[in-house]
């Protein structure tokens, strides 16, 4: 919507003058706000293209990722990410950087990340997917000096396969503090010895550990050593290592930030070891055995120990019971909810139900109606909110 509003500077009729040069003014209001409409197309296009070919939206759970393109405003580029859940379990990690920006990097990388995820499908190993893509890369226009770092994680153990070409190393920050750079199986850039060989190298995540992959535009500074931009996320990360994922993602892209912009594509990904637990069930008994038995295989990987492992199990179990007994008591098809997260020295957990619980009474019973005082005693922190939709107990403990 435009509105033009003009006030004469005296009282007197408009002439013939006066129309000629509104309509003059009108259509070429119109014209540029026709301008205006197709760019704001083509940006709407370019984004639901980038969007499709830069890397999933949806992601698993325990990873975070924020992108930034350094062309303005159809915001495409080169750099991309990618996650691929594989057939034996396994998560396959993809970082790459295609050398320019805007559109015609753009339409590069999309041909490059296609057949890095296809090759990963074939073959899950990150030297075989980089070598195949050196071959690719020699043959498409604007793909050669392409820098990428490959990765294939197992969940259940932390057990990470990784190869280079060319790529800033990634960085895994230990819960106590300790980091590493993962610089090994690190080789030239795609696309300039097609006969390249691409080794492999291994690490075991710790439990609590993160993960960071990203691409040179976070930490690459004019009149700056790229040592010191790689230093200064690896001191992010440590630093705020016990916040949430999400949290720690937004830090290190503000706090690196330049005064102007990022002057660069810029790709950021976390993982976090173990993922998030995330259950749900029907609000039935039945449940509660197989619901103990995923909660207890989590913290066996989240490496709590035996009493706080039983401190939480006992607690979340009442939690989960009072929601089947009393937030369902009058409904069979209610679901529950029940999602555990491991930060560097707690665990949190969320017991959530569809139903809502009868009023507090006086118990008959004295072994009964001491769920929330158990769960209070064995929890550094309970909290509990009703509302119309249902129920949400948040559960913390602190963990060594």
């Amino acid at each position: 919507m435009l509105v033009v509003w003009i006030d004469l500077a005296e009282q007197r009729p408009s002439t013939l003058e006066d129309q000629t040069l509104l309509t003059v003014l009108a259509g070429r209001l119109g014209q540029r706000l026709q301008r205006v409409h197709q760019v704001d197309q083509q940006r709407e296009t370019a984004l639901a293209l980038q969007h499709a070919i830069l890397g999933p939206a949806d992601l698993p759970r325990g990873f975070a990722v924020r992108y930034q393109a350094a062309t303005r405003p159809l915001q495409v580029g080169g750099d991309w990410y990618d996650i691929v859940d594989l057939e034996d379990g396994r998560i396959a990690l993809v970082v790459g950087d295609c050398v320019g920006h805007g559109l015609a990097a753009a339409t590069v990388m999309g041909q490059v990340r296609s057949a890095c995820r296809a090759l990963l499908l074939e073959n899950p190993s990150p030297g075989a997917a980089l070598a195949g893509l050196d071959r690719f890369a020699t043959r498409l226009p604007g793909a050669q000096c392409t820098t990428a770092v490959c990765a294939v994680l197992n969940p259940d153990t932390g057990e990470l396969v990784y190869s280079s070409a060319g790529h800033p190393p990634p960085i895994l920050v230990d819960a106590d503090g300790t980091t590493r750079m993962l610089d090994d199986g690190h080789t030239i850039a795609l696309g300039i010895r097609p006969d390249w060989s691409r080794p492999e190298a291994q690490v075991t995540m710790p439990a609590r550990a993160t993960l960071v992959l990203y691409t040179d535009g976070l930490v690459e500074r004019r009149r700056s050593a790229l040592e010191h931009g790689i230093s200064r996320v690896a001191a992010l990360v440590q630093h705020g290592r016990a916040s949430a994922l999400d949290d720690l993602a937004n830090q290190i892209m503000s706090r690196l930030a330049p005064s102007g912009g990022y002057q660069d594509d810029v790709v950021l990904l976390l993982y976090r070891h173990p993922a998030p637990l995330e259950l749900k069930f029907p609000a039935d008994v039945s449940q509660l055995a197989p619901t103990r038995t995923a909660l207890r295989s989590w913290l066996t990987r989240a490496r709590v120990d035996a009493n706080q492992t039983m401190n939480v199990l006992v607690a979340a179990g009442e939690a989960v019971a009072n929601a089947i007994e009393h937030a369902h008591r009058h409904s069979a098809e209610g679901t529950i909810s029940l999602g555990a997260t491991a930060l560097v020295d707690q665990v949190q957990l969320t017991i959530t139900d569809t139903g809502s619980w009868k009023p507090p009474q006086r118990a008959t019973d004295p072994y009964r109606g001491r769920g929330i005082t158990l769960m209070r005693g064995l929890m550094q922190d309970v909290t509990i909110n009703p509302g119309t939709a249902g129920t949400t107990v948040h559960l913390s403990a602190r963990i060594t």
